[in-house]
């Protein structure tokens, strides 16, 4: 309040003393009151600059704490993607994930048993593949450091646990069509499943295609489950059937960070197709879709 009534008042000054100066030029009184009215006029423009001045540089902070405050919520976490796709070490392109939701085998009543197969070309260095099952989700660094491939989160709450081969389990992996013998360790409550493709020979920066399946067990209860993108990845599709399970509609939403729209369908109990998501272009680390259902 106080700066503007400053503010005020020297426009306030330098009008008076500009009408002064003018009103003695009028009067033509003489040498000595034209310089006074010179001076006026002077110290009144200079009032008014003074004004126009605090006003622009109010602006101009106005303007930089605008910026900032739009910054920090919305550049921070777009930095960090970009950040994450220009120094991603490798990509992954033509991605492609079939699930098949079927009903569970006696003794796991309200599940639904579902086969997973992910297939992807990539340039990753080739070296030992990790698969962990875990109650817990954790940060993308821990996951890069310990060489996790792909994960599996199960929430305990559903009966399900995360260390059993009933809730989760890796059945097949290939590299360029060749499989190669799957490894399993369980630590406390999780477990994990380890490929090490031996013999395979890939040039460095060279492509391959790398396939893998496991099966899971899903509370039909949960209504959703997702499945995320954590590596920049160009081309990606999602496919989801259903065969004699209680789902009357099954949907597929899509979260990504793509300039590229994508294309979606639904199945329903009377179109039971499979439904789908797929997207041409690039897609950014923390894109990914949503599975989500209800039961008839």
């Amino acid at each position: 309040m106080l700066f503007y009534l400053h503010r005020a008042r020297l426009i306030i000054i330098g009008l008076v003393l500009i009408g002064l100066g003018v009103g003695l030029l009028y009067l033509d009184a003489g040498r000595v009151l034209d310089a006074i009215a010179d001076n006026l006029i002077g110290i009144g423009g200079v009032s008014l600059l003074g004004d126009f001045a605090a006003r622009t540089i109010a602006n101009v902070r106005m303007i930089e704490l605008f910026k900032n405050a739009l910054g920090s919520v919305f550049y921070g976490p777009f930095r960090t993607l970009v950040e994450r796709m220009t120094r991603a070490p490798f990509y992954r392109y033509d991605t492609r994930i079939n699930v098949t939701l079927s009903a569970a085998n006696q003794g796991t009543d309200g599940k639904l048993f579902a086969l997973v197969r992910c297939s992807h070309r990539t340039n990753e260095p080739l070296g030992a593949r990790s698969f962990l099952c875990s109650p817990q989700r954790y940060n993308q660094d821990h996951y890069r450091q310990h060489g996790i491939t792909d994960y599996w989160i199960v929430n305990p709450a559903h009966g399900l646990a995360a260390h059993d081969p009933e809730t989760y389990a890796l059945v097949d992996y290939r590299v360029n069509g060749i499989s190669y013998e799957i490894t399993r360790t369980v630590d406390g409550d999780e477990q994990t499943y380890t490929v090490i493709p031996q013999g395979a020979s890939i040039p460095a920066g060279d492509t391959f295609v790398e396939t893998y399946t496991y099966r899971v067990l899903i509370p039909q209860q949960a209504h959703w489950v997702s499945f995320t993108v954590d590596v920049p990845t160009c081309g990606y599709t999602i496919e989801v059937s259903h065969f004699d399970t209680n789902i009357n509609r099954l949907s597929l939403s899509p979260f990504f960070a793509s300039e590229t729209e994508p294309r979606a369908t639904t199945s329903t109990a009377a179109h039971p197709g499979p439904a789908s998501v797929a997207v041409d272009g690039w897609i950014m680390p923390t894109s990914g879709t949503v599975i989500t259902w209800t039961l008839n």
